[in-house]
């Protein structure tokens, strides 16, 4: 079962831990909130990768203590805190790439047309 687990989780492992790896390698180059953002996302992406190897590995043990009965919760359990951490970890990827260093000004436009009069 753990090579199983090891196997189908690898690909995300590896991805995560290359990904956290680049970033701390270039967080100088990056601006802080992306940064960041990024460390911290990569970082509950590898979480959840590990807590479902960890899941996986751990599933017939949970089986044959508790029985088929509760096995139905034990998955939600594990379906909410996997997906979760996930979620929460693609969303602070998605914040890196969209943070920027400086606040943007909303007035300030690629073409430099005409103002409102009382912004002048």
């Amino acid at each position: 079962m753990f090579f199983f687990a090891a196997v189908t989780s690898l690909p995300m492992l590896i991805a995560a831990v290359a990904g956290l790896a680049l970033v701390r390698a270039r967080a100088r180059s990056l601006p802080a909130r992306s940064a960041r953002f990024a460390t911290i996302g990569l970082a509950l992406v590898l979480a959840s990768t590990v807590l479902g190897m960890i899941w996986q590995i751990a599933t017939p043990g949970v089986l044959e203590a508790v029985g088929t009965s509760l096995f139905g919760l034990y998955s939600f359990g594990q379906w909410i805190v996997t997906g979760g951490l996930s979620v929460a970890g693609l969303a602070l990827l998605i914040a890196a790439v969209l943070a920027r260093a400086t606040p943007r000004n909303p007035w300030e436009a690629v073409d430099q047309g005409p103002r409102p009069p009382f912004i002048q």
